[in-house]
């Protein structure tokens, strides 16, 4: 059994046959492994092996893996293999709603996989097959929901799951119409759980800005900060705030969404006088955001990327930077200048702008390639960075460097793996050790999931003994989705010299669910998230290594740049 479930996190191809005799195993338990191992492969050689296990399996919960198995490899010209799976029990019927969604999620559905989802919606089924549906509905790429939406409305309003209600709300953003429009005005204003409400806002940004502004405004002053984010992120994304908007917001980061929103000639001068009052730097971060597209900002901000040393700012003035450069009405007088001041600013070999810049210079209708008639200056920066602690920005920097040598395939840049587990250690940690994070908010308790995931959580143990994580920030706070930790340089680019393998156990991303971040397989290291919700496009492929036991509360209400003060051992 451990065997097949190594195989979900190896991922290579080569173990699908071996996997499939393993169906055939007399232990129930070892088919299961194997049959989401199969899945984890996402390689059509699978869904034959899968298919012929569903035909003679007699384990409900092995049925329920592999048909949820079979989404995850099941391709269009075979879709009926999966929509004409026999369906006898509960846990049956939840492994379809989830094989729809796994399917979906790949763009792999047509109008009878919708008809199969719709029914799974009804409130008579398990709260897991209305979670798996709602997600179809809500992840499924190039869905037409208009004509069909009375269903995922109901489900919106009245399933007692607010996990429910929230992915449904989600969905109905590819179901322009007036009655879904009204469905999630009424929700913003009468539902009680804020990811529910943060949903509905993140859904009128597919309709009528007139007919959603008024809402919009109303939210900017919600009882929950999250609620007031997604109102202003989208009025910023519209491009339509009016200057005195912003001026009345006292939370700085809904101000700084607005700002970002407001008029080119309003927000530079306004920009300017906050960034130089402003003592807390993901503020300033935040206001150089704002400010990108705004070329006569261009000197304000170069002076902010060479005279700050914090890395956060460093970064954002990058972004912003880059963001100017981007526009659509660059001129061509500047696109020698600009050059050369990103010439400049990669070759100090930051991480951060090593990877920010070299996307930009990956853009063909931006033509980088023609503005630099030497390019040794990329391998001089090149041989700055180290694997694996560079490994995100050398992905991208040895791309650049085949792009502008005129090479038709990009090359794979393969991490440095230097971390094994220590299994000496694995065996001094108690199963379900707890561990109690204390921040400048309050405090949560996570529950180790050292079994799961042992060489991930003893990572985390022996980071969090060695007091790595006190004084570092929550850098990254996405509402409704997570809370994000662990850099040293507080920006996201941070690491350490060394890299922990990937350990896709068959676990699902719940609220309050324990991630390790990374930047591909393999490449994890020190950041770790903790989900707000449900969110099963991370299942299978980011790590869970713990669960939060207390404190979700202390979770929900954390914003950017609050401190992990310590790690203590329960």
């Amino acid at each position: 059994m451990e065997s097949a479930l190594a195989f979900a996190s190896v991922q290579d191809t080569v173990a699908i046959k071996p996997l499939g005799y393993l169906l055939n195993d007399p232990n129930a338990q070892v088919r299961k492994a194997a049959a989401y191992a199969l899945g984890q492969m996402y390689d059509e050689q699978a869904i034959q092996p899968i298919y012929e296990a569903l035909q003679v399996e007699d384990s409900v919960a092995v049925r329920k893996e592999l048909i949820e198995a079979l989404g995850k490899v099941i391709t269009m010209p075979k879709i009926q293999m999966l929509q004409e799976t026999r369906i006898d029990t509960d846990k049956e019927k939840e492994g379809l709603a989830w094989g729809l969604y796994r399917s979906g999620v790949r763009n792999v559905h047509d109008g009878i996989n919708l008809d199969i989802s719709l029914a799974l919606l009804d409130q008579n089924n398990t709260y897991e097959t209305r979670l798996g549906a709602a997600h179809f509905f809500s992840r499924s790429p190039n869905l037409a929901l208009a004509g069909r939406e009375d269903v995922i409305i109901r489900s919106a309003a009245t399933d007692p799951s607010p996990n429910v209600r929230m992915a449904a709300t989600l969905a109905l953003r590819k179901a322009v119409t007036p009655n879904a429009l009204s469905a999630i005005i009424n929700t913003i204003s009468k539902d009680g759980d804020y990811r529910v409400r943060v949903s509905a806002i993140r859904t009128l940004g597919n309709f009528q800005y007139d007919e959603v502004k008024e809402t919009l405004a109303m939210m900017l002053n919600d009882e929950n900060v999250n609620v007031a984010i997604a109102a202003a992120q989208l009025m910023a994304n519209k491009q339509v705030v009016e200057k005195n908007l912003a001026e009345e917001i006292s939370n700085w980061r809904v101000k700084a969404l607005l700002v970002g929103g407001m008029a080119k000639t309003d927000k530079f001068s306004f920009i300017q006088s906050e960034y130089t009052e402003a003592a807390n730097p993901y503020y300033q971060a935040a206001l150089l955001r704002a400010i990108g597209g705004v070329l006569q900002a261009k000197d304000f901000v170069v002076d902010q990327i060479f005279r700050d040393s914090n890395k956060v700012v460093t970064t954002a003035g990058t972004e912003a930077l880059i963001t100017i450069r981007r526009s659509e009405d660059f001129p061509d007088t500047q696109k020698q200048e600009f050059a050369e001041l990103f010439r400049r600013i990669i070759t100090q070999g930051d991480i951060a702008q090593v990877a920010l810049i070299s996307g930009l210079y990956l853009d063909p209708q931006l033509d980088f390639r023609s503005a630099y008639s030497d390019y040794s200056f990329l391998n001089e920066t090149k041989a700055k960075l180290s694997l694996p602690k560079d490994n995100e920005g050398l992905q991208v920097l040895n791309n650049v460097l085949a792009f502008f040598e005129g090479k038709e395939e990009l090359p794979k840049t393969e991490n440095e793996y230097n971390h094994p587990i220590d299994w000496e250690k694995v065996k001094t940690v108690a199963k379900g050790q707890k561990v109690r994070v204390k921040t400048s908010k309050g405090e949560f308790t996570l529950r180790m999931l050292i079994e799961r995931a042992p060489g991930s959580a003893l990572n985390f143990i022996e980071l969090a003994k060695a007091g790595y994580f006190n004084g570092k920030n929550f850098h990254r706070i996405v509402p409704n989705f997570v809370i994000q930790g662990g850099c040293n340089r507080g920006d996201g680019y941070g690491g350490e010299d060394y890299s922990i393998r990937s350990e896709f156990a068959n676990v699902r991303y719940e609220e309050g669910s324990v991630g390790m971040a990374s930047a591909g397989k393999d490449t994890e290291g020190t950041q770790w998230f903790v989900t707000h919700s449900p969110t099963p496009h991370l299942d299978g492929r980011y790590t869970i290594f713990a669960q939060v036991e207390q404190g979700m509360d202390v979770v929900h209400n954390m914003e950017v740049g609050d401190v992990i003060e310590e790690v203590v051992f329960l």
